[in-house]
This record gives C-alpha cells, sequence and structure tokens, in this order.
C-alpha cells in the first residue's frame, strides 16, 4: 500500500477524529427522519387545532411524509449510483431545511400538508445517499461493521427522544417548533458533508448483486423485523394509554425498555458480527427477540411487559447493523440502490406493522390482544430468524 492510500484509510478510520465527525454527519439523516415521524405524531394535535382541521384529517400530517418517503427510496437510491452520494446528500439536506422552513412558517393546512410532503422527497434522497456514503467509505468489513452499528443506535436514539422532543416542543414554545428544531441539525449536517465528504466517480447503471439470494434475503429479514416490533409496539402502546389509563409521559417512559438496549448495543454489534458473522447475529437478534414477545400478556400487570419490551429492543440492537450490513455488503456495486431498498422495505414493514397493531386493537382488549399479539410478532420473528439462517451469507 502506499502512503496516500495509507493516509486515506487513517483518515476514514472510525475511531479518528476526522472519521467520527464524518460518521456522526452521515447518521442525521436517519435520524431527522425517525425524528420527523415521532415528533409529529405528537404535535399533530395542536398543528391540527391551530388551523381548525377535523381530528379525522390529522394523520395526514404523517402520511404526508411516509408516503412519499416510501415512494422515492428506490428511485432516491438509483440516482444516487448515477451522481454520487455526496451530491444527492447536499441535495437533499437543502431541500429538508427549505421544507422545514417552509412548514414553521405555513400559513394554512395545504402548506404545511406541502412542506410535509417536500419532507418526505428530500428525506428519500437523504438516506440512501447517507448509507451509501457511509458503506463506500468504511468499505473494510470491520470498520464498515463499526460504522453500520454506530448508525444503527442513532437511529435508536432517534426513536427513543422523538415522542418527548415533539412533546416538550409544543408545550414549551408551540407546533412550529417542531419543523424549526430541524434547520440547525440540518445545516450542521451540511457543512459536514461539504467539508469532509469527498466526491466520488458515480458507479456504472449496471451492477447485479454479489449474491442474490442474500440480497432478497436480507430486505425480508429487514421487513420482518420492523413489522415485528413497530406493530407490537402500536398495541402495547393503546394498551398502556387506553387500558390501563397512563399519561403519555408514564407510557412513554416503561415504552424506553425497547429501545434502551437498542441504543447500548447498537455501537457492539459491529465487534459481534466481526467475530460470530452477520447471519449469527442476525438470526440471535430475531429468536432473542422472538421469545421475548412470546411471553406477551402471559405475565400480569405491566411488569408483565418487560420481557418482550427488553426482548424488543435486545433483538433490534442485534440485528438492525447486521441486517442492513447483509444487504449493503452483497450488492456492493450498486450502495444506493442497496440502501434505498433495505430503508424501503423497513419503511414497509413499519406501516404494515403499524396498520396491524391498530386493526387488533379494534377487536380485542386486556390479556387476549397482547396474547395474540405476542403469539403472533413472536412467531414471525421466529421464522425470520429461520429465513436469515437459510439465506444470509457466511460473512
Amino acid at each position: 500500500m502506499n502512503g496516500t492510500e495509507s493516509s486515506n484509510v487513517d483518515l476514514f478510520e472510525p475511531r479518528g477524529r476526522r472519521g467520527a465527525l464524518l460518521l456522526t454527519v452521515l447518521c442525521v439523516p436517519m435520524f431527522l427522519v425517525l425524528l420527523d415521524v415521532l415528533a409529529m405524531n405528537v404535535a399533530q394535535p395542536a398543528l391540527g387545532r391551530a388551523f381548525g382541521v377535523p381530528r379525522n384529517s390529522w394523520s395526514l400530517l404523517v402520511d404526508a411524509y411516509t408516503v412519499p418517503l416510501a415512494v422515492g427510496l428506490l428511485p432516491g437510491g438509483w440516482v444516487v449510483d448515477r451522481v454520487g452520494p455526496r451530491r444527492i446528500l447536499l441535495g437533499g439536506l437543502i431541500t429538508f431545511a427549505l421544507a422545514s422552513g417552509l412548514g414553521a412558517a405555513s400559513w394554512t393546512w395545504s402548506v404545511v400538508i406541502a412542506a410535509r410532503a417536500l419532507q418526505g422527497l428530500a428525506a428519500a434522497a437523504m438516506l440512501p445517499a447517507g448509507l451509501a456514503a457511509l458503506t463506500t467509505t468504511w468499505s473494510e468489513p470491520a470498520s464498515r461493521a463499526t460504522a453500520l452499528g454506530i448508525w444503527s443506535g442513532i437511529s435508536a436514539v432517534a426513536t427513543a427522544v422523538g415522542p418527548g422532543v415533539g412533546g416538550l416542543l409544543v408545550a414549551a414554545l408551540e407546533w412550529r417548533a417542531v419543523f424549526w428544531v430541524n434547520v440547525p441539525l440540518v445545516l450542521a449536517a451540511l457543512l459536514g458533508t461539504m467539508r469532509l465528504l469527498p466526491g466520488r466517480t458515480p458507479r456504472g447503471e449496471r451492477g447485479r448483486p454479489e449474491n442474490l439470494r442474500a440480497v432478497i434475503t436480507s430486505v425480508i429479514a429487514a421487513a420482518v423485523m420492523t413489522s415485528g416490533a413497530n406493530g407490537t409496539l402500536q398495541v402495547v402502546t393503546i394498551h398502556l394509554q387506553d387500558e390501563l389509563d397512563l399519561s403519555p409521559g408514564p407510557a412513554g417512559a416503561i415504552l424506553l425498555l425497547a429501545t434502551a438496549p437498542f441504543v447500548l448495543l447498537g455501537p457492539l454489534t459491529g465487534r459481534l458480527v466481526m467475530r460470530c458473522g452477520r447471519r449469527t447475529v442476525a438470526s440471535s437478534g430475531l429468536l432473542i427477540g422472538g421469545l421475548g414477545l412470546l411471553t406477551l400478556g402471559h405475565l400480569p400487570g405491566i411488569p408483565g411487559l418487560v420481557p418482550a419490551l427488553l426482548g424488543i429492543g435486545v433483538g433490534l440492537g442485534l440485528m438492525t447493523a447486521a441486517i442492513v450490513g447483509e444487504t449493503m455488503a452483497t450488492w456492493p456495486a450498486r450502495p444506493g440502490l442497496a440502501g434505498g431498498l433495505s430503508n424501503a422495505l423497513r419503511q414497509l414493514g413499519t406501516s404494515t406493522g403499524v396498520a396491524i397493531g391498530g386493526l387488533y386493537s379494534l377487536h380485542a382488549a386486556g390479556a387476549p390482544l397482547l396474547q395474540h399479539t405476542g403469539l403472533v410478532g413472536g412467531s414471525w420473528w421466529l421464522v425470520g430468524a429461520v429465513l436469515v439462517i437459510a439465506g444470509f451469507t457466511r460473512g
């Protein structure tokens, strides 16, 4: 290896100062996407009432964001591979900042919805661009596994703090602050991208996966992961607030049991992946989480929820980086499309799980609801573990 190559490796070593700054910058898109979904969920009532919109229209605040995001991820990934991650990431960040400013300054309900849709399109560009930049910068397996572990941990932080941030901003200021909070984060990421992320030669239009079976298995596993977790959390949230009459604060504190292990395990997963392989780590997460979910509704009271919630957190902490890493590692020629596909299936899984969880809650309650949810979610994750064992590579 010559001197130039060596300096480039050192420059982007995850433990180096410059590498750590770049990794932080590349984690911002995922953090913003999750924060804007969860914080807006809490802000819906205040915003809807501010414009005199009926309650049945409030969900448009979420749908106007998540639908363009889901639809745009694959085209966004394709463009990343054609143009390069740096340009698309910069464009997505600028658009997201402008959309957030528009949302904060909105004077009608229609403008708010348009701003949310523009945010969703920007997010659809940022997500695959950020993930492609991460996996091409940290191309060596050990450093990539570490970087993806940190990336998954940051996404868990957004999941954990999103509802609290939304509630605090609305209570202390007003709903416009939920939009304004994005702007400094985006500007910091924009500056960091400009200074730290080098431009790369766009890849050709062709580039088949190195292992098509592993790519298909990994994106299906991503959907299994998010549908099982978020569908169960939807039911538990309804159970805590509607059936046990807990306020959002205590209910949110209990749900932290499902995110705290994710935050702690995410950065450690890289080491486990290098020692045991993605297949072992991902299947272990699905197995542990699935067994935890099977206990749901069989133990009394709020303490009885603990094994299932911890199972979700430990499972997500183990499997997220391993599943995403499998997709990216087995389709290295098209990191943008691979990242877009992985994120699209995760979004699809989340939407499907939440919809099914809400449907369950309309037809059952109490222990029967929890038991049925736990049986379905736990079995679903155990099937996912078998799928991973059969379809993942040994890496």
